[in-house]
């Protein structure tokens, strides 16, 4: 699975994701894309096919209910560093325990939580 990060989220987390193996991950500002619009890293993540991680659930939802076809996106509730990777890895952990995880993260959209959990939907549906 490859991942691209929201701007929103630290591009230090990105030595994270290298240390638990995924060395693919990407941050904007580690790639020219600084201060893209959330639009075009959607776009760009669809060009990828990288599932998209962010904490701006309100913008991430609008957009992947309006692309035909989208590679995914995780939305982690904003919290501090700790927390929040814990929840992104939680998503990351839910994906992969699907049988084929690529396909299953087409379309889908999975929330995580602190009280809510992990909450998988498809958008568009």
């Amino acid at each position: 699975m490859k991942f691209l990060l929201d701007e929103c989220l630290s591009y230090s987390y990105i030595a994270e994701f290298v240390a638990r193996g995924y060395p693919d991950a990407l941050h904007p500002i580690h790639v020219g894309w600084r201060e893209a619009r959330d639009d075009q890293l959607l776009a760009r993540a669809i060009a990828d096919d990288r599932i998209v991680i962010s904490s701006n659930a309100r913008d991430f939802r609008r957009l992947a209910a309006a692309a035909a076809i989208h590679p995914g996106v995780i939305i982690v509730e904003p919290l501090l560093r700790e927390p929040t990777l814990k929840l992104i890895f939680a998503g990351i952990a839910f994906a992969e325990a699907q049988a084929d995880p690529d396909l299953y993260m087409i379309n889908r959209v999975i929330e995580v939580s602190r009280a809510g959990g992990v909450v998988p939907y498809l958008m568009p549906s």
